[in-house]
């Protein structure tokens, strides 16, 4: 099954390099049905998935390759606290994910749902503050396939209640390491790893009584080391979610979740991370399964495509 998944992987690649990174290919030359018709499998870059566009158009804004930052060219000055904070909600709240493909403006599709601060950087409120004083009681976000986290008091009290402590606890968390080192005047400091920035917050919500934050905090955390290099090991180990267990199982079963990651960055160039080749593992089990929503299949004249690798 290896052989299968860098098979998919080489295909996924050449979409990304064909959507987002200027380069040529043909359908011929990419040679999948899925691959060339369904979207979810274009990327091997985690930054260029669905789910980060809206934090990819924060960040590049006219430099966006999928033109969505000429939208929030009025966000361009955003702090980088407000920032954090931003990927953090936006992560807690679902990644704006429901699977739907971009047919008009990106706002309400797959990657930006009906995500509330949204409306609020269109018009360049950038803090917080102004976020939080205008989050609704009810219809903050929109997702579909993805079960927001049940927490203790509900989402919507925990984000006015909770976020200033927590984004407080782990920024502080991420600059620690930076700071003591610009103190001891020395410039040899230990780049903070994606498991310590989760563990880091799990330990913060279980004093305050809640539960751990896995998922949100893995994706958070991941965010970090895209956006905050400076300050987090994009070469570090992550958590790995149960569609990247199940395909490391499958193809790589006698190895450990760590050294499977790496492996396979190594074996196909290092032009992935562990961070994104766990998000390349999960869209690897989808497309074992033919997976792609009805939304898709919609929009495909009702085709419904199939792999051209996994038989």
């Amino acid at each position: 099954m290896i052989d299968q998944f860098l098979d998919y992987y080489s295909k996924a690649k050449k979409m990304q390099e064909l959507k987002f990174e200027g380069k040529f290919w043909t359908e011929e030359e990419v040679n999948d049905d899925l691959v060339w018709n369904i979207p979810i499998y274009d990327v091997v870059n985690r930054k260029y998935a669905a789910f980060s566009s809206l934090l990819e158009a924060i960040k590049k804004q006219e430099e966006d390759p999928k033109g969505n930052g000429i939208y929030f060219t009025r966000s361009r000055n955003i702090e980088d606290i407000d920032f954090i904070t931003l990927c953090y909600l936006f992560r807690l709240c679902g990644s704006g994910i429901n699977y739907k493909p971009k047919e008009y403006l990106p706002f309400g599709t797959h990657g930006f749902g009906n995500f509330w601060v949204v409306d609020y950087l269109t018009k360049g409120e950038t803090e917080f503050e102004q976020w939080i004083d205008n989050i609704p009681d009810k219809g903050f976000c929109d997702v579909k396939g993805y079960l927001l986290p049940m927490i203790k008091g509900g989402l919507n009290n925990f984000i006015k209640k909770e976020t200033y402590g927590l984004i407080e606890c782990l920024s502080s968390f991420l600059v620690k390491n930076k700071v003591e080192s610009h103190l001891k005047k020395s410039k040899d400091y230990k780049l903070i790893g994606i498991k310590e920035i989760v563990d880091h917050g799990n330990e913060y919500l279980l004093n305050k009584g809640f539960k751990r934050q896995n998922f949100v905090l893995t994706a958070f955390a991941m965010d970090m080391a895209e956006y905050f290099q400076n300050y987090v090991d994009r070469n570090s180990n992550v958590y790995v979610g149960s569609n990247a267990k199940k395909c490391l199982d499958i193809i790589l079963p006698k190895m450990n979740k760590d050294k499977a990651l790496t492996y396979l960055c190594d074996i196909t160039g290092n032009f992935s991370k562990p961070y994104d080749m766990e998000d390349v593992a999960c869209d690897f089990i989808r497309y074992k399964d033919n997976f792609q929503s009805e939304y898709h299949i919609k929009l495909n004249n009702n085709i419904k495509y199939r792999n051209n690798v996994c038989k």
